[in-house]
């Protein structure tokens, strides 16, 4: 995967995508929200928001900060956050391998069909885990290779057809793990069957490379650097 041409697929994507796959993943969705308890002073980094899924189901208090990098997704994420007076949430366009915020800023990442569609999954940890504060909790949802040897190879098999739908089919979690060293709390799926997982992981700041400056807010769009700002403060 490569974010040029993600940003394109998931650009056209969003005229259909609550319609369509979507529908799939709501339940999946809602589950794993509700493993995120957030406080009224807790803030949310929703990586890769798309457009506002999830939004239906965040309590009405905290902070939800929403990242994308298709304009298209984040157009309908607006619109959704405009229809329902949600004025807790923001959203910024903006690149998961490259966050635009500091250090240790959120209480939860929440990190929902996202992993297997950046060209660097291990990158996105390392910022999720930069910007997550230490013992923060990261919520992942995301289809992973299975450990089935003819599946997995099945799974290989089609993964340039899904690379042309915007993700790819063989991304290993046992490798990702090894790879990052993230801890684990627990994993499930709604289903025995189901092709998607979640992941509960304490950030133990285990895949954070050396420290990156911020951002500089006064170079972004002004939205942006808006939310920049509320963020830091």
């Amino acid at each position: 995967m490569q974010e040029s041409s993600t940003r394109i697929i998931y650009d056209f994507q969003s005229f259909f995508y609550d319609a369509t796959f979507g529908k799939l993943v709501r339940r999946r969705i809602a589950k794993a929200v509700s493993h995120i308890n957030v406080r009224p002073t807790d803030r949310v980094l929703d990586l890769g928001i798309g457009t506002g899924m999830a939004l239906d189901f965040y309590p009405r208090h905290g902070r939800i900060i929403g990242v994308d990098l298709s304009r298209g997704m984040l157009r309908q994420c607006r619109k959704k956050i405009e229809q329902r007076g949600l004025v807790h949430a923001t959203v910024l366009q903006a690149d998961a391998l490259h966050l635009p915020f500091a250090d240790d800023c959120f209480d939860y990442v929440f990190i929902s069909h996202v992993i297997s569609v950046v060209s660097d999954p291990c990158r996105l940890i390392t910022e999720a885990q930069r910007v997550a504060k230490p013992g923060a909790r990261l919520v992942v949802v995301n289809h992973f290779q299975s450990t089935n040897r003819f599946i997995a190879m099945v799974e290989k098999f089609v993964c340039p057809l899904c690379t042309k739908l915007g993700w790819r089919s063989d991304l290993a979690l046992a490798d990702l793990i090894r790879r990052t060293g993230v801890e684990v709390d627990y994993r499930f799926k709604l289903e025995s069957l189901d092709l998607f997982e979640t992941v509960v992981i304490t950030n133990n700041k285990s895949a954070t490379s050396a420290a990156r400056p911020a951002l500089d807010a006064a170079a972004l769009p002004s939205g942006q650097a808006a939310a920049v700002h509320e963020v830091a403060a």
